[in-house]
């Protein structure tokens, strides 16, 4: 074990704040005594390999800079990799993305001193990780939401993401314009619901979109995803309950369902599907949960 931590950098999270604030960062960390490698993700799936390699290497902490994509790349080179038990490594964020939907989930500070010192302190959680089975034989780990529908739809609709927080407003507007709610059918232990469904969410933090709180309930180390069914709905009905997909009370709405299941499959046409706000494949798929696979820095669950 190296002792070091990989700094892992998504050059486009939060309009390029990850490389404007390379060496401010740096600084911090080191005045915590945290030594560390620097490095930057040049594509899509890049950061996966650089993890695993430096696991594979004895680096134990990894620290991601970016938003809830970052993260899920980095939670997947962790779990992917055969060197070591996934949660002999830690995880942490800087969040400075877009939406920063899991730091949120778990209250982790937002500047960069904070994360230092938390990371310093060696606070650690253990935290569930979700495993998507999909068509064609694709597997992929996530940490945070998992979606079918119009979450998905709008994730496929997304313009450049370095565009910030209105991206994702205006393709939530476009999006529903032009969509249709789904049939499929969840096949759960024992049973199975078949519906058309405006969305579907299967959750181990509570967040998702930006701040949506889609899963109120939900714990991220309890080895159950909380997953939520938001049946066909009206467009007029949609603008009625934006209010609750904000406040919490989103399962107080006659048309969704909550149920708390470790696995469940979804069987539907070649659907998109998205987990921590990234396009993984098409359904139709199975969800499990990987019961506190993994080690994060975050403060002591209240």
């Amino acid at each position: 074990m190296n002792g070091r931590w990989l700094v892992v950098a998504n050059p486009i999270s939060g309009q390029g704040r990850a490389m404007h604030h390379r060496h401010e960062i740096a600084a911090t960390l080191q005045r915590h005594g945290l030594a560390h490698d620097f490095v930057v993700s040049e594509r899509p799936g890049h950061a996966v390999e650089l993890v695993a390699r430096a696991i594979a290497q004895g680096c134990r902490g990894v620290l991601a800079v970016g938003g809830d994509g970052t993260v899920h790349e980095c939670a997947n080179g962790i779990l992917g990799q055969q060197a070591v038990p996934s949660a002999e490594v830690a995880l942490g964020v800087l969040p400075i993305g877009t939406g920063n939907d899991w730091a949120r989930g778990l209250g982790l500070p937002k500047d960069f001193g904070g994360v230092a010192a938390l990371m310093a302190s060696g606070a650690r959680r253990r935290h569930d990780a979700g495993l998507a089975e999909l068509a064609g034989g694709a597997r992929r780990h996530f940490v945070n939401v998992a979606g079918l529908g119009f979450d998905a739809h709008v994730v496929a609709q997304l313009p450049d993401r370095s565009l910030g927080p209105l991206a994702y407003l205006v393709s939530v507007v476009k999006g529903l314009l032009g969509y249709e709610s789904v049939p499929l059918q969840l096949a759960l232990a024992g049973r199975s619901i078949d519906a058309r469904a405006f969305v579907l969410f299967f959750a181990l933090g509570r967040y998702c979109g930006n701040g949506m709180n889609v899963a109120p309930r939900a714990e991220p180390d309890d080895g159950l995803f909380d997953i939520t069914l938001v049946q066909a709905l009206s467009r007029w009905e949609v603008l009625l309950c934006l209010r609750r997909l904000f406040d919490g009370t989103l399962l107080k709405h006659p048309k969704v369902i909550s149920l708390r299941e470790a696995s469940a499959r979804v069987e539907a046409g070649p659907l998109p599907v998205e987990a921590d706000g990234e396009l993984i494949g098409l359904a139709p798929v199975r969800f499990s949960v990987l019961a506190r696979a993994l080690s994060v820095v975050a403060p002591p669950k209240q």
